[in-house]
Order: C-alpha cells, then sequence, then structure tokens
C-alpha cells in the first residue's frame, strides 16, 4: 500500500515540478496518509496534522505540536474536510486543513513559517552495483536499490513540502551517456537540462558482499547484512540536512511585523492583475494587502508582511510569477510580474 502512495505522490511531484520548475508546492495544506479502515481514522488524522506542522514550520521538531496542543486546540480544530480516497487499489486519508486557522495559531504562538514557496533540490545518483554497467538513477528505474531511492525522496518530499528531483531519461539522454567519446560529461549535459536551486551528486559503489560506499556529496561506508537500511538511513540524513540548511533563509518570524511599499510593473490586464493578485495572496507572510495606486500597467501596494525585509526579499526571489526590479533602504521593493 505504501508503494503505491510513493507512486501516486512522484506523479504529483513531477506534473508541479514540471509546470513551474518545482516552485509552488500547491498541495501545500492538503495531507495524504495511508490508512486500513475506518477505525484508524483517529490515528490517521492524527499523523495528517503532525505532518501538516512539519511542513508548515519547517522543522521536525515535536515542540510546536505540542505548542498547539498545549494551547488548547486539538487536531481536529483545524480540519477543513477529510476523506478516504482510493489510490492505485489502496486506501489514503486525504485530509484538508484550514490555511487561515493554521497560519493564525502558528502566529499565536510564534511558530516560524516555510510559504508556498520551496527549494528544488536536484540529485544525480550514479550507481556501481559491479554486475551491470554504471548507471543514473531516474525516474523510470527499477532494481532494489533504485526503488529505495525513489522512495526515500517521495517520503521526504511529501513530509517536508519541498521538491526533490531525479533526471527523466530520455533516448536522447541515454545514448548521450554510453557515448564514451562525446567531450562533453554526461553530468553536464545532466545538469544543463534542470532548473533547481540545490544540486547533490552522489556516486553508490558495491565494493562487495553487503558493502557499499557512499562518495561525492554523501560520505559514508556501508558495511552491513541490512545494507538496504543503512543506505538509506546514510541518504535520508543527508537530504534532511540540506533542508535544514535551506530552510534557514525561508523561514517567517511570525512574531514580527513590518509595512512595506511594494510596487508591480507588468499588469496589462484586468486578468493579469486577478492572476498577480492570487499570487501576492500565496505568499502566507503576506496578513494584509492595501491597493494604493494604480496608473498604466502598474499597481502600488502597501502591505504587511511577517518577519522582516530579507526573509520577504527571499520569498520573493524563490518565487517565479515576479521578478525584484529594485529595492529601497529595506521598505520598499518594485517588482515585474512574470507571465
Amino acid at each position: 500500500m505504501h508503494n503505491n502512495f510513493i507512486k501516486h505522490f512522484l506523479v504529483i511531484l513531477i506534473i508541479f515540478s514540471n509546470h513551474s520548475f518545482g516552485k509552488e508546492f500547491e498541495e501545500l495544506f492538503t495531507i495524504y496518509v495511508p490508512i486500513e479502515n475506518s477505525s484508524k481514522i483517529e490515528s490517521s488524522i492524527n499523523k495528517s496534522f503532525n505532518n501538516l506542522v512539519f511542513r508548515i514550520s519547517g522543522s521536525k521538531s515535536p515542540s510546536n505540536i505540542w505548542k498547539i496542543i498545549n494551547s488548547g486546540s486539538s487536531r481536529k480544530d483545524f480540519i477543513q474536510s477529510y476523506s478516504i480516497k482510493n489510490i492505485n487499489m489502496s486506501s489514503y486519508l486525504e485530509v484538508n486543513f484550514d490555511q487561515e486557522l493554521v497560519i493564525n495559531k502558528f502566529k499565536e504562538l510564534s511558530i516560524p513559517i516555510v510559504g508556498y514557496s520551496r527549494p528544488v533540490i536536484f540529485f544525480l545518483i550514479n550507481i556501481e552495483s559491479g554486475s551491470d554497467e554504471p548507471y543514473y538513477v531516474s525516474q523510470e528505474s527499477n532494481n532494489e536499490i533504485d526503488s529505495l531511492i525513489i522512495e526515500t525522496l517521495a517520503e521526504l518530499s511529501n513530509e517536508r513540502g519541498l521538491f526533490l528531483e531525479l533526471p527523466i531519461l530520455d533516448l536522447d539522454d541515454q545514448r548521450f551517456i554510453s557515448n564514451n567519446d562525446i567531450l562533453s560529461s554526461p553530468k553536464e549535459h545532466l545538469i544543463s537540462k534542470y532548473d533547481f536551486d540545490e544540486f547533490v551528486d552522489v556516486k553508490l559503489t558495491n565494493l562487495g558482499l553487503n558493502q557499499w560506499l557512499f562518495s561525492g556529496d554523501i560520505k559514508e561506508d556501508i558495511l552491513a547484512e541490512n545494507y538496504l537500511e543503512d543506505i538509506k538511513k546514510a541518504f535520508a540524513n543527508h537530504i534532511e540536512s540540506k533542508i535544514q540548511s535551506i530552510y534557514k533563509n525561508l523561514i517567517v518570524d511570525t512574531s514580527k511585523t513590518i509595512l512595506l511599499d511594494v510596487t508591480i510593473e507588468g499588469i496589462n490586464s484586468y486578468e493579469e492583475y486577478e492572476i498577480s493578485k492570487d499570487k501576492l495572496s500565496k505568499i502566507i507572510a503576506i496578513s494584509n494587502l492595501e491597493i494604493l495606486n494604480l496608473n498604466n500597467n502598474t499597481i502600488s501596494y502597501q502591505i504587511s508582511v511577517m518577519g522582516n525585509f530579507d526573509t520577504f526579499k527571499n520569498t520573493i526571489e524563490n518565487n517565479t510569477f515576479f521578478e525584484i526590479m529594485a529595492e529601497n533602504s529595506n521598505k520598499s521593493l518594485n517588482l515585474r510580474f512574470v507571465k
């Protein structure tokens, strides 16, 4: 059942990441958890709420969950709807949480947040098994090691709310990789095809019976009968440290609020105005939005922003719909709407 969900989540992940190269995590407030039967709804709801807090806070610390519970709120208070879904012949509880209620509670308790704009980490993982030719793990891979890597990436993507991507190798890629006469390296070729915020370059080599070696960005010797578990642990620990490092620049301090003047250029129609306003409203750090002026293709806003100027600027830089044109003394930003 769990593997079916991994496949389902990977499909969602590929669709979103191809649409805007993985910048907006559209289902940020929707959690899917496996469920055996309707008698397990209570525990599944609890698990879904815990996962939501990990996603929104950017931290796996359980202290944020207990802050919310100890404030007098129950996990169910934040649910908008839930239903049992059948995905690939298995049952999952889909839980939709109320964004406004969740964010207000985070503000009340000064719990940091990370918004919809989420980073993309791109992985190139070269496998030398000793029995086959060296190859790069892709979404189409099928053997035991590949499945372990793919499932680990999908689990962490779902839990932490960001994009952990592998290459999708087409026939041209496969021909390029297998052609030893080409001067450009396969790594450079694959990297050039993708947009991402962080790159992880890993080689996993089989040194003998139950013995594997991580090299590159992960350095770890694996020597155990249960080597698959140790490979997964080393891989997941590296990803988790990478996520924590990236989220440091995206975490918004909900205990602080500032006023900013924001000008947006490139609004050429009412439809573009509606789209740009919707995208602004998706930025969770913005708590209030007031139009000051409309002039030709430019709109001026005064906005209330949680956190500080730098974290808001980082949020904009990680958003594919707005480009920073200029800034002034940490009090104003001039943006361009990107179609």
